[in-house]
């Protein structure tokens, strides 16, 4: 691994050159992988542009930073600037292989190209994803390697998404709306299990002493009870849609673009005050903390998916849809 770091580091080093000439354009690049820019781009689709590509995003992203989580902890490497030799010109709490902006954005912008299938759209997505991940090197974030293994872990989330997801969504929807909540929560609970079961694993392999303090946050496990809330949120919120708040898309852009001002005003209501009150109530890494990450992330979710749908036909914003699309 030594070898791989050295090199990794004479490389950003070189990257680091152009610094600081290129700095906004490379964080503006990796900020197109956060989680904050998907809480902003997923909802346009969904509320806005095409329900079905909405919701394929919305759960590939879940599905491929799970297992991407549970290899960080797992491998529990460094990144560069912890080692040295590098500018931090970003920072980062969790470990460094595998990068989730590299496989969550495969993924993501991998289901969006299969959905339209224009060669155009391929060649943006390939640009996307190397400029992406180039970003991740020059802020001295991420090893070559790093990268390389989020998008073997976005490439594999994507086939598999892609083979099973038809089979998977004529089993689902044969499904009760009680099921479908419980088995959302009980996948919630797993991802959750999944991660603490993680994290007891590697107790035993503490981290070299020379960066043992920047990974001091690494071995946290509010990344998982986030994760777990918002896809038990996101599983709620889209199974009473359909049920009880079926809207279309379809609207003038004035309309679609009140829809969609609505909606972020009313989950950034949510987000951030629930936010604020829970920190009041106790801090986020306790017991209970962790029980109200997993409620607001699933608010957020539940308002997404179930919400912000209502309202919007209670409000004119939407109209009803009338029959079932087929995705």
């Amino acid at each position: 691994m030594d070898g791989l770091y050295q090199f990794g580091i004479t490389l950003i080093q070189w990257l680091q050159t152009f610094s600081p000439g290129l700095d906004g354009f490379m964080k503006a690049a990796t900020f197109l992988g956060t989680v904050e820019f998907y809480i902003v781009f997923i909802p346009a689709i969904f509320w806005c542009v095409d329900q079905g590509s909405g919701l394929r995003v919305l759960f590939i992203l879940i599905l491929t930073d799970v297992p991407a989580s549970y290899f960080k902890q797992l491998l529990h490497q460094p990144r560069p600037y912890w080692i040295g030799g590098v500018e931090a010109l970003s920072t980062e709490t969790s470990y460094g292989i595998p990068s989730s902006h590299a496989s969550n954005t495969l993924a993501v912008w991998g289901v969006i190209g299969a959905r339209m299938k224009k060669t155009w759209m391929w060649i943006f997505i390939v640009i996307l994803l190397f400029l992406i991940g180039l970003s991740r090197l020059y802020l001295g974030v991420h090893f070559p390697h790093d990268v390389l293994g989020g998008w073997l872990i976005g490439l594999i989330s994507l086939l598999l998404f892609l083979r099973y997801e038809k089979r998977f969504l004529a089993w689902w929807t044969k499904l009760g709306l009680k099921i479908q909540l419980w088995l959302g929560f009980a996948a919630s609970a797993a991802v959750i299990l999944g991660g603490l079961l993680v994290l007891w694993a590697i107790s035993g392999s503490p981290d070299p002493a020379e960066w043992a303090g920047f990974a001091a946050a690494a071995r946290d496990a509010s990344h998982y009870f986030t994760l777990g809330g918002f896809l038990f949120g996101a599983v709620a919120g889209v199974s009473l849609m359909q049920k009880y708040a079926r809207f279309s898309v379809a609207g003038s852009a004035w309309l679609r673009v009140a829809r969609y001002a609505a909606g972020m005003i009313g989950l950034f209501a949510i987000y951030l005050g629930l936010d604020l009150l829970f920190a009041i109530i106790a801090p986020d890494a306790s017991v209970t903390g962790y029980i109200l990450r997993y409620i607001r992330y699933a608010c957020v979710a539940l308002w997404a998916g179930f919400g912000a749908p209502w309202m919007f036909l209670k409000t004119g914003l939407a109209k009803k849809q009338k029959k079932e699309k087929k995705h």
